[in-house]
């Protein structure tokens, strides 16, 4: 019978939460679980990212290879699975997901099972709430000034509001609908 992990995702510092519950193959690599979270949170994969432990330090656990540039070989996520990292044996299992170096958007990534199922497949998406930002929107700040945008039609930076707008098109935090992100995602 498959096992499969069960994690919990959400971004740090956004109120009200944004976050996933996914389960993956406890054979997967850190690659795959990064491509389920770009796909459940609606990245489109433009930036750089990387798997680190959830430290002050924060040492890299798994990503793109070539960090020898920046001073922190990283180990390639496509060789590395999942389950070199979680047991499933600890009271608590977890790293940070760090996408975008610019504008860094990191997630809590919380392993809260591991369970087996009959059925077989690669990933599910479980559950989910609020539309992930948009890309290049200026990390935190900018979330905030879309969202006020949506509530005030003012722009906080003093900008074209009508701009913000176009630029926004029909983006909402509060957009996130389960039962299509789980057929997109699922398939």
């Amino acid at each position: 019978m498959p096992r499969y992990y069960e994690f919990e995702i959400s971004l740090q510092e956004i109120q009200p939460r944004i976050w996933r519950r996914l389960l993956i193959r406890t054979t997967a690599t850190f690659a795959q679980l990064h491509k389920a979270i770009q796909d459940s949170f609606g990245w489109q994969e433009c930036h750089l990212w990387e798997f680190r432990t959830p430290t002050l330090q924060g040492r890299p656990i798994a990503g793109l290879p070539g960090g020898e540039e920046y001073n922190r070989p990283t180990p390639d996520a496509r060789h590395l699975k999942l389950n070199t990292y979680f047991t499933g044996k600890r009271v608590v299992e977890w790293c940070e997901y760090l996408y975008d170096f610019g504008d860094c958007w990191t997630h809590d990534v919380k392993l809260v099972a591991v369970r087996s199922n009959k059925e077989s497949f690669k990933r599910r998406l479980l559950g989910g709430d609020r539309t992930g930002p948009p890309e290049d929107c200026g990390s935190k700040p900018g979330f905030d000034r879309m969202v006020h945008y949506l509530e005030s039609g003012e722009d906080l930076y003093g900008d074209n509001a009508v701009d913000l707008g176009a630029w926004l098109g029909d983006w909402r935090p509060d957009g996130f609908k389960l039962g299509r992100a789980k057929e997109d995602f699922d398939r």
